[in-house]
């Protein structure tokens, strides 16, 4: 899987450009503030049919236009391919695949898949629980689209028992059954998207930690944890849907007294914990910013892994200034790893090594 061409027509502080990639993919160099990171965004678009960034589709809108349109041409098994974003305030958002309209935005997702680096991305995930639980759910949903509407099913019936709640707790008249309903249709969607985020961290763990490993020459362990406890070394060790829906059920009446209070779901997928390591303690309160950096390349890396023995194809890897705050070694070591990925893009202030710039088509912002 390779993009080809990307056309923004206008997007952030593009007005209109063509961007053309090599076989290898391309080294995109600029000042700060020219556009680099926006690019990324762009194409990660064509992914997701949202921003990567988690910002809002309008603030991709220059200031002077009210639309932005984003058209990829890329290469799926040696045919080529075409996605397109278009958004306005008038018309909301439309997605098109191959020329044709689809009636869902999350329609475009597990057709172009991408894998992105983003430096901010590194205090997000790394501090906040509900930034990793993201990077896990988009990881999930590219390689799985059932994934996606089970996720998407989820929120429906959270907003649902949600709503309930709040009538309880404000001492409202409820019918007492529909709880039941509400919770026998939580714990049967909690219990298949544990199931997947699992079996999703059997096959990512032990890569992310070989990488990490590379990162650091052997100094520390990288792992993550999914709810206080370690990741199972294998699937068959997962529970079955059975034993996941008892958790879930056990969870709901441990925390029904304080649920009844505070008017809202206390337990489920929405508020698991998912957690870095590094020798068994949080990477977000002990690793330094040359260890958060790494620990999230290591894990885009085995991402990109995952996606590509799932799929047969391995997606398009882009990292944006990605060498910044990394020592030599570490850089040296990127240098090697992303030899091995069959198409890159990445940013850069100027140009940097020249490994690179032998090896990717230069891109010069003005």
């Amino acid at each position: 899987m390779r993009i080809r061409q990307l056309t923004l027509r206008p997007y952030r502080n593009f007005e209109r450009i063509e961007v053309p990639f090599g076989e290898a993919g391309a080294l995109i160099v600029g000042d700060n503030g020219r556009g680099k990171s926006n690019i990324l965004e762009s194409i990660s678009y064509l992914s997701l049919g949202k921003s990567i960034r988690g910002s809002k589709d309008c603030e991709a809108v220059p200031h002077n236009a009210k639309h932005f349109d984003i058209e990829g041409i890329w290469e799926d098994r040696g045919r080529q391919r075409q996605s397109r974003v278009f958004y306005s305030g008038e018309d909301g958002k439309r997605v098109f695949l191959d020329g044709a309209p689809l009636h869902r935005v999350s329609e475009l997702v597990s057709h172009f898949r991408t894998v992105h680096f983003a430096p901010e991305d590194v205090s997000l995930v790394l501090q906040f629980s509900a930034q990793r639980r993201r990077l896990l759910d988009i990881l999930i949903s590219q390689a799985r689209v059932s994934y996606l509407r089970e996720l998407q099913g989820y929120a429906r019936i959270l907003t649902q028992r949600n709503h309930y709640l709040r009538q309880v707790a404000q001492r409202r008249p409820v019918d007492r059954d529909e709880r039941v309903v509400w919770d026998q249709q939580l714990c049967q969607v909690s219990a298949r998207l544990r199931r997947h985020r699992l079996e999703t961290l059997v096959d990512v763990e032990p890569v992310f930690a070989r990488h990490y490993e590379g990162f650091c020459t052997g100094r520390e362990r990288a792992s993550v944890t999914y709810e206080q406890q370690l990741v199972p070394h294998s699937v068959s060790a997962i529970p079955d849907e059975g034993e996941l829906i008892q958790a879930m059920q056990g969870e709901l009446e441990e925390l029904r007294a304080r649920e009844d209070r505070a008017g809202h779901t206390l337990c489920g997928p929405h508020r698991d914990a998912f957690v870095f390591t590094l020798d068994g303690e949080a990477a977000d309160t002990f690793g330094s910013q040359g260890q958060l950096k790494s620990i999230l390349v290591s894990w885009k890396m085995a991402e990109l892994r995952h996606l590509e023995s799932v799929t047969s194809q391995q997606p398009v890897l882009l990292l944006d200034d990605v060498f910044s705050e990394l020592d030599q070694d570490r850089c040296q070591c990127l240098l090697h790893l992303v030899e091995d990925f069959e198409q890159v893009v990445l940013t850069a202030a100027r140009t940097p090594r020249d490994e690179l710039g032998q090896r990717f088509k230069t891109v010069q912002l003005a």
